[in-house]
């Protein structure tokens, strides 16, 4: 599924056990707070979706919010090659599944949420 609203894009991922969700806002100004909404009452004896599992986020961002900056910054540290010329590690921001999601201007971000429960997903 994608959704376009105004200059955020939305595209979400089901799978068996939660989501990924991809954020893209294209907008150099404005900053988009999302809730992702974990419908616990259409599966009450489920187990997963507890309150304690924290969600995973992403967020990718120029640096000094350059758009035509050379570095990329993966949730504010410099994304680059390590000596070796390898990926580096990708460290997500750990946050609570009840918070919204901080779309900053010209920014990607993705999110992985476990335990989400999703009607289509079913």
């Amino acid at each position: 599924m994608a959704i376009l609203f105004l200059t955020l894009v939305l595209v979400v991922h089901s799978f068996q056990h939660g989501i990924t969700v991809l954020l893209i806002n294209m907008s150099n100004s404005t900053t988009f707070r999302v809730s992702l909404v974990n419908d616990m009452n259409l599966y009450p004896n489920k187990e997963g979706g507890s309150p304690n599992s924290m969600r995973e986020e992403y967020h990718l961002t120029p640096k000094d919010g350059n758009i035509q900056s050379e570095v990329v910054l993966l949730n504010g540290t410099p994304l680059k090659l390590t000596r070796s010329l390898d990926i580096p590690k990708m460290k997500p921001k750990l946050v609570d599944p009840s918070s919204t999601v901080k779309v900053k201007p010209d920014s990607i971000v993705f999110v992985n949420s476990k335990n989400f429960q999703a009607p289509a997903c079913s």
